[in-house]
């Protein structure tokens, strides 16, 4: 789904215009964002929680040629699904 997409589904279901919509996602993005960069974890209710995760630095060797090349550290943007969603995609429900 493209994000205009989203935007004129919640514009339909809420009954609010277009523009204010995609207002408020970008706000709410906005604050999203913030807080992830601050350190802080967002819990998104009836989806599930973001947080940034720290990965270290790990070898890695090509399949083919036997090299090894060295992965640096990096953090990762993590979603970890309420339980309800993780049924949902189980097909628990």
């Amino acid at each position: 789904m493209l994000t205009k997409d989203l935007i004129a589904e919640i514009a339909t279901q809420t009954g609010m215009t277009k523009r204010r919509t995609e207002e408020l996602l970008d706000a709410t993005t906005g604050v999203v964002v913030e807080n992830l960069l601050q350190g802080r974890s967002v819990q998104l209710q009836g989806l599930g929680a973001l947080e940034i995760k720290d990965k270290s630095a790990r070898t890695i060797v090509h399949p083919k040629t036997g090299e090894r090349t060295v992965v640096p550290a990096k953090q990762q943007l993590i979603l970890r699904p309420t339980a309800s969603i993780k049924e949902l995609l189980n097909g628990n429900r």
